[in-house]
């Protein structure tokens, strides 16, 4: 043996042991994780979930209908057909749509309101307060729900930072639960395992556990999932949103960072389709931006026009069947900004939803003297700093200077017209200039009866 180290006296033998002793150990997997390489070897399917073929939803729908006949209470509209991917996107808009639409505080007749659990997130979340104006009774519970600030900035994002913000609070809200830690894991394997599925194919909530169960019915909520019955079985069709929620939120993000990147294919290719329809829809929007700060958005929503109204100018508003044009002017901007809107906020929503011709074509999906001037209206806001100030009129141009030297070495002067006598002190000081104005004043008629 060699590999002592004793004739070395620098510590290399004690080395070389340990690094002996790291070898001879062994690495285990855990019982979950081999569990779960094995069954993504062995398994075809990309999801952690067997997914319900289509001879299993009939089997489970025809030994419904034959136990329904038995009880003498079968219909066959009780059990409709499965969505297709077109009606599952429809169903996300829809709710997405409800949950805007009560934000703004319109109520088409065609807009259901949002479930009670949304209601109370955006509550949490402080996208809407109690109204601070309301009069009508006593108790807060009482009273109507108005959008606030954050509300406002919440409306101009993207849908996928929307729900990423639902999914965040939800988070959040499990802090005081005493399985916090594993609810939270549970949750975040929920959404991955989505990002895995395929858009419209049923999965069976019993392949979930309990607490993703529960996941499922607070997602379907918002639109992320479609849960339904077939037969006996309740299964759950994850939307494009819940599956491109992980990766495609990371992809489109990557895509964002430059301004004339282009939109994705797919929703592209839904937007023109939905332009060319004979009955235009309302799920889309395509603004054209002109340098005349004319603002041209074909949509047929109200939920559209009432998002664009928050910028531009109401009164210069013109309507037509299957577009709508508006004018962005210095106030419109300016009451987005009292609202809590940020520039960098409108503009990056009239890039999201810039008009598939102007990518195309690469052209500026925002001319520069309109983005320039949006933001040099944003710096008015910072350029004017209001501060209270008292007025001080003196009597002699001596005097006058004798002020604004002592105002200026107290750090109180403000501003001052030699000519007209006049000086503007921070009110704050304002006490200690007058007092220095009086001793002034005192001690010149002493000096000039000294003089007589």
């Amino acid at each position: 043996d060699d590999g002592n180290g004793g004739d070395d006296g620098d510590g290399n033998g004690n080395g070389g042991a340990e690094e002996e002793d790291l070898s001879k150990k062994i690495l285990r997997l855990t019982p979950e994780f081999k569990a779960g390489i094995q069954r993504s070897l062995t398994s075809l399917q990309s999801a952690p979930w067997p997914a319900v073929t289509p001879e299993q939803a009939a089997r489970f729908k025809a030994e419904a209908m034959e136990k329904d006949v038995r009880a003498g209470g079968g219909r066959p509209d009780k059990y409709p057909s499965p969505p297709t991917p077109n009606e599952l996107e429809t169903y996300t808009q829809r709710r997405w749509d409800s949950v805007l639409h009560f934000l703004v505080g319109s109520c088409p007749a065609d807009v259901e309101d949002p479930p009670e659990p949304v209601v109370h997130f955006l509550e949490q979340t402080g996208l809407m307060q109690d109204d601070p104006d309301w009069k009508g009774g006593r108790g807060a519970g009482q009273a109507p729900l108005v959008i606030t600030s954050r509300g406002y900035e919440f409306m101009l994002q993207d849908v996928h930072v929307q729900v990423w913000q639902f999914v965040l609070q939800y988070f959040r809200r499990l802090e005081t639960h005493r399985k916090c830690d594993d609810i939270r894991v549970e949750a975040l394997l929920f959404l991955i395992g989505l990002s895995f599925c395929r858009v419209g194919r049923p999965y069976p909530r019993s392949a979930l556990s309990k607490d993703a169960q529960i996941l499922m019915r607070d997602f379907s909520h918002f639109g992320l999932l479609y849960v339904c019955r077939i037969g006996a079985v309740t299964v759950f069709y994850p939307t494009r949103v819940a599956v491109n929620l992980v990766v495609g939120s990371l992809a489109e993000a990557a895509d964002a960072t430059g301004k004339d990147s282009s939109a994705s294919a797919s929703a592209t290719r839904a937007l023109e389709a939905n332009l060319a329809a004979p009955i235009p829809g309302r799920s889309h929007l395509a603004v054209i931006v002109q340098t005349n700060f004319q603002l041209c958005a074909y949509t047929a929503s109200e939920l559209h026009v009432s998002m664009l109204g928050l910028f531009c100018d109401p009164v210069q508003f013109v309507r037509l069947p299957n577009c709508v044009f508006f004018r962005i002017t210095r106030d419109s901007v300016k009451g987005a900004f009292k609202l809590g809107i940020e520039a960098d906020q409108i503009l990056r929503f009239l890039c999201m939803h810039a008009h598939p011709r102007l990518r195309k074509e690469n052209l500026p999906l925002i001319p520069s003297n309109v983005e320039d001037q949006v933001h040099l209206w944003d710096r008015e806001r910072k350029r004017v700093r209001m501060e209270e100030i008292y007025i001080l009129q003196c009597q002699s141009r001596e005097e006058y200077l004798a002020t604004e030297r002592y105002a200026t070495d107290l750090g109180a002067h403000g501003w001052g017209a030699e000519e007209k006598q006049k000086l503007y002190v921070k009110y704050g000081k304002a006490e200690r200039v007058v007092a220095f104005v009086r001793r002034w004043r005192t001690r010149k008629v002493q000096r000039q009866a000294e003089e007589v």
